[in-house]
């Protein structure tokens, strides 16, 4: 009985100290979930569309020189 008992402390220990862990990192995610929602709302975030005439090379290299200089 006394081999039982320590063997089931000892698990219980083990699963105790496992669950302590998932409690940090769920709460370490829901933290940073937190903080990227902080940002997406405190930051201004624009998209802009421009369609090109696929028939004017002069437009699509002169636009897709414009793109790169924007990133």
């Amino acid at each position: 009985i006394l081999l039982f008992t320590l063997h089931y402390h000892l698990n219980w220990a083990i699963f105790d100290e496992s669950a302590k862990k998932d409690d940090e990192v769920f709460r370490m995610a829901v933290a940073d979930l937190n903080l990227n929602n902080e940002i997406l709302e405190t930051e201004k975030i624009t998209v802009s569309v421009e369609f090109v005439d696929g028939n004017n090379p002069f437009q699509a290299v002169q636009e897709g020189t414009v793109e790169q200089h924007l990133m």
